[in-house]
């Protein structure tokens, strides 16, 4: 919904998308039910008609509003309230994975499209009501809930944040160096619609021209990608097939190291995969970079910790059993992430991987039991949930794979 810079008038009826290729990769690429997403997705609904339903809608949802306004794809709008009204019940259903924020963010595209195009949803007065009275809710416990942690995941999830002025003054706080906020398209859109600057526009075009009219869930994500093929191939115990190709892929990511690239030291996923793989092939790396993510700073600065993530948290306890002696750092990491994991098991979805990673530590393991354990419950789907979901494009880095 982007409109072109150079425009002179603020009456949107005088504007031009500034992104026109991005426009007609939507209208292209609409499923055949309506919707938008993933097009496995889309696929496998047939069979499992729940299967990350709500990220579709609200895929849709942001189409819709695109396609409305610049005012094309009339029969696409069409299909696409068909699909919204057919599956509007899956809205307020708590047992359906939800993309981060899609509480806050579903309901404001809700009232874009009533305040904004006039654009009434298929959605029935109860489930309206349940929504916004959750978005009220998630909203007034975070003006309760003062932290860095808070600020960054508002900052998240500004593309739902309306036109606060003081909002868009936190956020500006969390731009990045390549002009995004948290490498997010969404995010960073929003906050460029809102403050007009060059470094956050410079950053989606930069979308734009590496990825042609697709805008992925977040960009950049190549050293991800490359840490979890690279942890998924020796795992399983194939690396050495590919020795040379992960070699010349660690020395990219150390050298990503050394430079300090945001990608690897703002995320505290990215950082601890990047520490435990660079550790585990001989590559000197520092547990000092651990202290921005020591318990308490963990818990109150960042958006990892204010949404209690779990995964951040095993790539963490992960990290800290690769320690060497005196490692005080990573010892109480150690200690911290144990205790979190072993009470979140319970009630994770992800509790069978949890419980590998605490039954069977890295310094304990014997590589070829190891090896056969992770062949026996790996999983072929690498589908990961943000705000919207993605697949690593683990073919573009790997093509012989």
């Amino acid at each position: 919904m982007v409109p072109a810079p150079t425009a002179s008038s603020t009456d949107r009826h005088d504007q031009v998308p500034c992104f026109p290729e991005t426009l007609n990769w939507i209208l292209e690429n609409q499923h055949k039910d309506g919707s938008w997403g993933l097009p496995s997705a889309a696929d496998d609904r047939t069979r499992n008609p729940n299967l990350l339903l709500k990220d579709s809608l609200s895929s849709t949802l942001a189409c819709v509003l695109a396609l409305k306004r610049w005012g094309v794809g009339d029969q696409h709008i069409h299909n696409a309230l068909g699909f919204i009204g057919r599956n509007s019940g899956s809205l307020t259903d708590s047992s359906q994975q939800a993309p981060i924020g899609f509480d806050v963010v579903f309901p404001a595209m809700i009232q874009t499209c009533a305040q904004d195009f006039d654009l009434n949803l298929p959605l029935n007065s109860a489930n309206l009501g349940a929504m916004f009275r959750n978005r009220d809710s998630i909203l007034s416990s975070a003006a309760h809930h003062r932290s860095g942690g808070r600020d960054a995941f508002l900052a998240y999830i500004s593309e739902g944040m309306g036109n606060s002025p003081d909002h868009w003054e936190t956020a500006r706080k969390f731009q990045r160096k390549n002009g995004s906020l948290f490498n997010s398209p969404s995010a960073t859109a929003a906050a460029f619609m809102h403050l007009r600057d060059a470094d956050s526009l410079g950053y989606l075009r930069s979308i734009v021209d590496v990825n042609s009219a697709a805008v992925p869930a977040i960009y950049p994500n190549g050293i991800q990608t490359q840490l979890s093929l690279i942890d998924a191939i020796e795992s399983l115990g194939i690396n050495r097939l590919f020795g040379e190709e992960i070699e010349q892929a660690l020395d990219e990511i150390y050298t990503s190291w050394i430079q300090g690239d945001e990608e690897i030291f703002l995320d505290p996923t990215t950082c601890s995969m990047a520490f435990r793989i660079l550790r585990l092939n001989r590559y000197p790396v520092s547990p000092d970079v651990f202290n921005r993510f020591t318990e308490d700073r963990f818990w109150d600065d960042t958006m990892e910790g204010y949404l209690k993530d779990e995964m951040a948290v095993l790539e963490l306890h992960k990290a800290s059993n690769v320690l060497y002696p005196n490692e005080s750092i990573l010892v109480h990491q150690q200690s911290w992430t144990n205790e979190f994991l072993m009470k979140s098991m319970e009630s994770s979805p992800n509790s069978a991987n949890v419980d590998d990673v605490l039954n069977y530590p890295f310094k304990g393991d014997l590589d070829r039991l190891a090896h056969r354990r992770n062949i026996e419950q790996y999983c072929t789907d690498n589908t990961r949930t943000l705000k919207s979901s993605f697949r690593f494009n683990f073919e573009f880095h790997f093509f012989f794979l």
